[in-house]
């Protein structure tokens, strides 16, 4: 699988010793390299370069975020808070064999929902799902 990592990739990834996924966009400048890895520089949201660069593990990121059209969040059927989703999986319309959805900040869709429960969905770290079909 070929990878094309640059700057201004929108990201999550994981800084320190937390465990909790961030959310970043890499930005220009020096990678790094040492014994435990490749650390790419990265600007926490909400932050710019010369506020705050933070450096993260190539395998403590998440590459594949994705951005939410404006559209989309004009249709609860596609976008919808955490609250109303589950809501909607224990609805007699939801069928999981049919079922793509993704987590999302309101602004890019991260990583699919691989468990259609309450307690799993409550526990990510994000407050709206974004739906395909």
């Amino acid at each position: 699988m070929e990878m094309k990592i640059h700057a201004g990739m929108r990201v999550l990834y994981k800084h320190g010793s937390g465990n909790n996924w961030l959310v970043g966009t890499t930005v220009f400048g020096n990678a790094e390299i040492n014994n435990i890895g490749l650390y790419i520089p990265i600007v926490p949201e909400g932050k710019t370069a010369e506020e705050e660069i933070q450096y993260a593990e190539v395998n403590q990121i998440f590459w594949d975020a994705f951005p939410i059209d404006d559209w989309v969040r004009d249709y609860p059927k596609y976008f919808m808070t955490k609250e109303e989703y589950i809501k909607f999986i224990e609805s007699e319309d939801f069928d999981r064999r049919i079922e793509n959805a993704y987590v999302s900040d309101g602004k890019y869709g991260y990583y699919p929902i691989s468990k259609y429960n309450k307690t799993w969905i409550e526990k990510q770290p994000f407050n709206y799902v974004v739906r395909g079909e």
